[in-house]
């Protein structure tokens, strides 16, 4: 399938990097391509944009449109970006610091239109396959059907921050002693029963929240971000910049507070009246509050809608 996708708040993160000709940068999320072609189109042939996923799909697709469009200053890497700092040392033999990092931590438009995935819950006859690489290998169908009832209602609580993460756990370890949950259908059924019908919204599905926190699960999202943070910081230059667009609350809280740890310019303990330790920080963090997708952007792009960015610079 051809893949598709909107980047958000494309002129932001652009502005955010400070892209300049001859600059090397890295794409975490290359995705659909839309901030690694934006920034090669800019660095020119003296720059380089190095641009990691781990989804063979979109390796797959960009490698042909990057051809097509002349752009010669890209690798390419499929991998995870829990492993950063080691796969852009296979690619980077120079050794070189960069001047910008970039992470979209949302979904592509590509993986949730894709049927043969059940990361959306629209396709009801997908398999529960939500892992964002090639895996095929049904990690979340094992979740469902293999975790405990206490472990379940942990992930959907925790990760979906669905209130009804009790109820939908017993129902799925019920439903699963008489027949494996396989399809995305048998898990919609099972979750659309076990909320009360009027704390439903005719907008929002009820699965929405479970779905992501298996999804979550079965990526290991929030793990992955949490180890890629400081790989991004030890890859920059000094006067580097390390932008992140998050989608949901779990995640910006984990680049709000990693950020803040890292720009602290005082580390003394609390009793300590006249600060003495002249510590510099290595971070310093250029965006007060997140930015938010303008209304018109919203618009145009609905699934930019929860979209927060935070940007931080390398001081040291």
């Amino acid at each position: 399938m051809e893949y598709k996708h909107i980047p958000v708040m494309l002129a932001e993160v652009i502005e955010y990097l400070k892209v300049r000709v001859g600059g090397f940068y890295i794409d975490c999320t290359l995705g659909g391509g839309g901030y690694t072609k934006a920034i090669a189109s800019i660095v020119g042939e003296n720059g380089k944009v190095f641009a990691v996923d781990v989804d063979a799909l979109a390796i797959k697709n960009q490698k042909s449109i990057i051809k097509s469009a002349g752009l010669k200053n890209i690798e390419l890497i499929q991998g995870n970006f829990k492993d950063l700092k080691k796969i852009i040392k296979e690619k980077n033999k120079k050794n070189l610091k960069f001047n910008g990092v970039v992470l979209d931590l949302g979904l592509s438009s590509a993986q949730l239109d894709d049927r043969n995935r059940g990361i959306s819950f629209k396709y009801l006859n997908a398999p529960l396959d939500m892992a964002f690489g090639d895996s095929g290998d049904g990690v979340t169908e094992d979740i469902i059907n293999y975790y405990s009832e206490r472990d379940l209602e942990r992930i959907i609580k925790e990760y979906g921050e669905e209130r009804f993460a009790r109820r939908i756990a017993g129902n799925i370890a019920k439903e699963r002693v008489k027949t494996p949950i396989k399809t995305v259908g048998d898990l919609v059924e099972i979750i659309n029963f076990s909320i009360p019908k009027r704390f439903q919204t005719k907008n929002i599905s009820p699965a929405t929240r479970t779905f992501q926190a298996l999804r979550i699960e079965t990526n290991k999202e929030l793990e992955s971000l949490k180890l890629v943070l400081p790989q991004a910081v030890k890859l920059l230059k000094k006067g580097g910049k390390l932008v992140v667009v998050s989608y949901h609350s779990l995640e910006d809280k984990i680049v709000k507070n990693y950020f803040k740890d890292q720009s602290k310019e005082c580390i003394c303990l609390k009793e300590v009246i006249v600060c003495d330790c002249n510590y510099l920080p290595d971070l310093k963090i250029l965006t007060k509050k997140p930015i938010a997708p303008t209304a018109i952007e919203i618009n145009i792009n609905n699934r930019a809608r929860s979209a927060k960015m935070r940007v931080a610079e390398k001081i040291k």
